[in-house]
């Protein structure tokens, strides 16, 4: 995806969005940016011009498993016929595939019913969203004795990917999703070429980028928020602390100091997507307990 690919994936997702979208311009971006190591994907669709939906799809490396497809259509910018042909082209291109809808997204769910998708269980994501007109309750999440929040610095980017690789370390992901560590695992992929790519995508803000400082001036804990100018919407992602200093309150700290930045750069709400199920339950409470709340749950269909 070149960087016209990016900007119309931008526009595109800006016009549609809602709190209940599964895409918002930060998702976009770090995706573009393969910050969260996925693979570039198989084969692109896009739909009309200029732009109201896209899909990237991953073929499977065995024909007993379905293609996996991120997708992105809207009811609010497209027809019931264009949504059928949309999903028609991409059934063509991968007859069995998966892909994650927003179950508010009624008319898009009823398009892909008509074409042969069905609910396919599994781990869900919650939609989680809370206002900034009144950031009040944050004075609760005080800074954990020893630690000092604040944007990071130019002169830090090794320092920044290197918390970023600690807190999202594959053998440490696997043992918090209660799954076997085999030793296998390896570390983690990010690096400071991605991060340097993640900072080059047009909606990025160094202002939005918190991290949590120890005593001995070591970064415990990061987050990273993005803002979308035109609706006034910040979204989380990604955050993590280092296993050092887990359990201590600062993932949440450094989320209520992205809420107060980005609401002093305009933002008006703020959205992140979570686990919904039971399987990794510790992000979605850490988001509630900045009163955060559920709009929409994003479950998996499948080609029947």
């Amino acid at each position: 995806m070149d960087t016209a690919d990016l900007a119309a994936r931008l526009a595109c997702v800006r016009r549609t969005w809602t709190p209940q979208q599964r895409l918002h311009v930060g998702n976009v971006a770090w995706s573009h940016a393969h910050g969260d190591g996925s693979a570039a994907p198989d084969r692109t669709l896009a739909w009309c011009r200029p732009l109201l939906g896209f899909a990237d799809i991953w073929l499977p490396a065995s024909a007993e498993e379905p293609a996996n497809a991120s997708l992105h259509l809207s009811p609010r910018t497209m027809t019931p016929r264009q949504l059928v042909n949309a999903l028609d082209e991409l059934r063509q291109v991968a007859p069995r595939v998966s892909l994650e809808v927003p179950l508010q997204q009624t008319e898009l769910i009823d398009a892909l019913s008509a074409r042969g998708f069905v609910e396919s269980g599994g781990p869900w994501f919650a939609q989680l969203w809370r206002s900034l007109a009144d950031l009040s309750d944050l004075e609760a999440h005080t800074v954990p004795d020893g630690y000092s929040i604040r944007a990071v610095r130019p002169d830090e980017l090794a320092a920044r990917v290197e918390v970023h690789r600690r807190c999202w370390d594959p053998a440490r992901i696997r043992r918090m999703l209660g799954l076997p560590v085999t030793g296998d695992e390896g570390s983690s992929s990010y690096s400071i070429d991605r991060h340097l790519a993640v900072t080059a995508t047009p909606v990025y803000r160094g202002e939005l980028d918190m991290v949590a400082v120890a005593a001995d001036g070591s970064l415990a804990a990061f987050g990273l928020g993005w803002l979308d100018a035109e609706s006034g919407s910040v979204l989380f992602e990604p955050v993590g602390t280092g296993p050092h200093h887990a359990g201590r309150g600062l993932g949440r700290a450094v989320c209520a100091e992205i809420l107060r930045a980005a609401r002093d750069l305009g933002a008006t709400q703020a959205v992140v997507g979570p686990r919904g199920d039971g399987g990794y339950p510790v992000p979605r409470r850490l988001y509630e307990g900045l009163r955060m709340r559920e709009v929409a749950q994003v479950v998996r269909f499948a080609t029947a």
